[in-house]
């Protein structure tokens, strides 16, 4: 049995030939659709409201952060569980007391999951988060700030692993 055969009873048109090709492209832009929806659905691509008024700041960040690494600042962020713990030493390594610490948090990959997040002084030095965080890969944008000016800023990416239960 065949399923397919070109013979005088069933000739390949110009019609065929046409829907042929017309449901390929058609297959073809129908996906790229579904995915540039997707794409843009989960993560729109805004970093800043306004990138030409960003722009017009961005020396003073950048001398901001060469000031910032010859203070020499010794910073740790790490994952403790699902809390997020910071430390901050000066040059000579001694911790950084009476800061006040802020982060806002999110997803590399979409804006769902943003928030901003307090922590609390638990060691002098010693900073842990509020607010618990999911497992899973996250944007940390830390500010340090002492009597109202930022002393110390940082952006890292770190992973919070799921808690192990006993089995």
């Amino acid at each position: 049995m065949r399923i397919f055969r070109l013979d005088d009873d069933h000739p390949l048109t110009g019609w065929h030939m046409a829907a042929i090709v017309g449901l390929f492209f058609g297959t073809i832009i129908a996906v790229n659709l579904v995915m540039a929806f997707a794409a843009t659905g989960t993560f729109p691509g805004l970093v800043v409201e306004n990138s030409y008024v960003a722009s017009q700041h961005y020396d003073e960040l950048l001398e901001k952060a060469r000031e910032q690494e010859k203070n020499g600042w010794q910073p740790q962020l790490s994952a403790t569980g699902d809390k997020l713990r910071f430390s901050l030493a000066d040059a000579a390594g001694r911790p950084v007391p009476a800061l006040a610490v802020a982060a806002h948090v999110g997803r590399p990959s979409t804006t769902q999951e943003d928030r901003s997040i307090a922590f609390a002084s638990v060691d002098a030095g010693t900073y842990e988060a509020l607010d618990p965080l999911p497992p899973g890969l996250w944007e940390v944008d830390l500010e340090a700030s002492h009597d109202g000016a930022v002393v110390f800023r940082q952006t890292q990416e770190i992973f919070v692993k799921p808690e192990e239960r006993n089995r």
